[in-house]
């Protein structure tokens, strides 16, 4: 038999009780009025996660997509971009337009390694 939440009309007592399904109310045990059959608590906890690795067992947090998302922009920065700048197949113009490179006070070339939020 499975447990419910009754819930007291008339001095919102709050009982659990293991009834049968067809049970919808039952009388209070401290007023002696009716209880009605309430919907279960559907407010678990707020912070959400979700299993990254089945095998492994290791969850993620609720700011998972944000963690993922800043590392794959630090690897973008400090390793495909210098990789880009150094392959030479792309225009100083779209490197700079990109905001691969910049130019120092010294009229050198810089390398970004940072994403532009980190700026």
């Amino acid at each position: 038999m499975p447990k419910y939440r009754f819930i007291c009309v008339t001095c919102n007592t709050e009982v659990v009780k293991t009834t049968s399904l067809e049970t919808k109310s039952i009388t209070c045990e401290t007023c002696n009025n009716t209880m009605n059959r309430a919907m279960p608590k559907l407010n678990g906890p707020s912070d959400k996660t979700e299993v990254v690795n089945k095998y492994m067992g290791k969850i993620s947090k609720s700011d998972q997509k944000e963690i993922v998302k800043s590392r794959k922009d630090e690897y973008y920065w400090t390793i495909e971009v210098p990789r880009l700048v150094s392959s030479g197949v792309y225009s100083l113009e779209t490197m700079l337009d990109n905001g691969w490179v910049y130019f120092n006070d010294k009229e050198q070339m810089i390398i970004n390694d940072k994403p532009p939020h980190r700026r």
